[in-house]
């Protein structure tokens, strides 16, 4: 968390799968407040072009860009702005949408001022200043946009043949604008991510097992929903290895409750030792069953991590057995590699690593069984009402 700290608050951008959750935490920050906007300008694009055209004061070209690019641009942010899971493309949308408002009223200001009417140029700082602070853009994008903007004034400046001084103090006036609003951008930005951070690492405490150290059902639960769409836009493969103690029951009741406490312990720090990479994930269902989701191509690595993460436990010794040496304990392991797509359902993926599970027990225990889903048939699944795991999707 600590070095997510650094790197998110010094570049403005985490690692890619908290990056992804900060962005869609942002959006939503100020989708109200942006809502109400996009309304006020659509409305305000209207009646600008309307009596333009009444006027005749606006070319085909200008009211065609006007009301069939910025219109429906608006109209799209808009949508994408109530539907959460599309964050990615709202910004985008949001930032193509001020830039084209941007443009709008800088051909308004510039025009004014050949008119002899330069207070129009206020619409055009008030409007760098909305980029900046009041669309909720991020840094990078808000900075873009505010300099195309910019940068097509002092053009316009230039172009038309305004006088030399009021060209340098409107650009002055721009460049001061800008300053200002990138370092309070900059600023809001920082304190954003450091809060999300926060309340990311309380809420991570939360969906900690206390034992362990591992991630509890609960935690498990909301990250395999969020991976699985994740995956299934990548078009990127997903192992979910399922591991259950064998007879853990007749250990506590040999050894005791401490010495499986610690057994349990040691069985999940060779688990954790797996989920190595930004998107692997480790977690305690609770008793002696665990779960570690692997994300990414599988190849040799979804066969021969579960094999190795079974014989390093195998290898512990975890309990004084008396004069006869250390008790060890062994673990069935069920592996589901699946693709996510269109034709798979999370539920069906975890039912397949579970029916592997227990073919695993079946066959003996301490053993690795591995399904791939393009290779099998989903079962009915047999654990299904005594593992509550199941339930998930």
């Amino acid at each position: 968390m600590g070095e997510q700290r650094r790197k998110g608050l010094a570049r403005l951008r985490y690692s890619r799968f908290v990056e992804d959750q900060f962005r869609q935490h942002y959006a939503g920050l100020n989708n109200v407040r942006v809502r109400a906007l996009l309304v006020l300008v659509a409305c305000g694009v209207v009646l600008i072009t309307g009596l333009g055209m009444a006027e005749h004061r606006v070319s085909a070209i200008t009211a065609t860009f006007e009301l069939a690019i910025t219109m429906p641009l608006l109209m799209a942010t808009l949508i994408a702005s109530i539907q959460g899971e599309r964050h990615q493309i709202y910004q985008y949308l949001l930032a193509a949408s001020a830039l084209c408002v941007g443009l709008i009223v800088t051909s308004v200001a510039l025009r004014a001022g050949l008119h002899g009417t330069p207070y129009y140029f206020g619409a055009e700082v008030a409007w760098i200043f909305t980029v900046w602070l009041i669309l909720g853009l991020r840094f990078w994008h808000a900075a873009a946009i505010a300099s195309l903007i910019s940068g097509a004034y002092v053009w316009g400046l230039v172009h038309w043949g305004f006088g030399s001084q009021e060209a340098l103090f409107e650009s002055l006036l721009l460049l001061g604008a800008n300053v200002i609003g990138a370092l309070a951008c900059f600023e809001l930005e920082v304190a954003a991510r450091d809060s999300f951070l926060e309340s990311r690492r309380l809420s991570d405490l939360a969906d900690r097992d206390g034992l362990t150290g591992l991630y509890n059902r609960r935690a498990y639960n909301n990250y395999m929903e969020r991976v699985w769409r994740q995956s299934r836009r990548d078009e990127s493969q997903l192992t979910i290895v399922l591991i259950d103690i064998d007879h853990f029951k007749d250990f506590n009741d040999r050894y005791g409750h401490q010495a499986g406490d610690d057994a349990l312990k040691r069985v999940a720090e060779v688990i954790s030792l797996g989920a190595q990479r930004p998107l692997d994930f480790a977690a305690r269902f609770g008793g002696e069953e665990f779960a570690l989701v692997l994300y990414g191509p599988a190849g040799g690595f979804g066969h021969d991590l579960p094999e190795n993460i079974r014989s390093q436990i195998e290898g512990l010794a975890v309990a004084d057995a008396g004069p006869g040496g250390r008790a060890r304990l062994t673990v069935s392991v069920g592996v589901a590699i699946v693709s996510p797509g269109a034709g798979r359902s999370l539920a069906g993926a975890v039912q397949l690593a579970d029916e592997a599970l227990y073919q695993a027990k079946e066959e003996g225990r301490n053993r690795v069984v591995v399904r791939e889903a393009r290779l099998v048939h989903i079962e009915t699944g047999r654990f299904r009402a005594s593992h509550p795991r199941c339930a998930v999707g």
